[in-house]
């Protein structure tokens, strides 16, 4: 699945939103990942760092549409991670990120960064 042609292309219209900054932070679960990142001290610029290097093979879900009827395509990684809090645990990072198509030029955000498996 990671090797999809719609992964690819996720992966190709992310880039630019990155390089950009126009990758927008909005967890529909703020609780959940701002905990995440103030446990491990990572402010939204290490997140973005993290995104940066996703690849094909981090893939875990989609492309699907979005739940709740928007435009637009999500997608979910799983990404390696070593925990700062406790330090040396390694886990994998929920990653959910969502591009769309806003007035002819693409447009994202990010739904979700925390560790995996943190559905409470």
């Amino acid at each position: 699945m990671g090797g999809t042609l719609a992964t690819q292309l996720f992966l190709i219209r992310l880039k630019p939103l990155l390089a950009a900054r126009r990758l927008a932070w909005r967890p529909r679960n703020r609780r959940k990942t701002r905990d995440f990142m103030l446990d491990e001290g990572l402010c939204e610029e290490d997140a973005y760092g993290i995104i940066a290097g996703l690849k094909p093979e981090h893939v875990a879900k989609g492309p699907e549409p979005d739940d709740d009827g928007s435009p637009g395509d999500v997608m979910v990684f799983h990404h390696p991670y070593t925990r700062r809090a406790p330090p040396g645990d390694a886990i994998l990072l929920y990653i959910k990120l969502k591009i769309w198509t806003d007035a002819g030029e693409d447009a994202g955000i990010v739904m979700s960064f925390h560790d995996e498996g943190n559905y409470e």
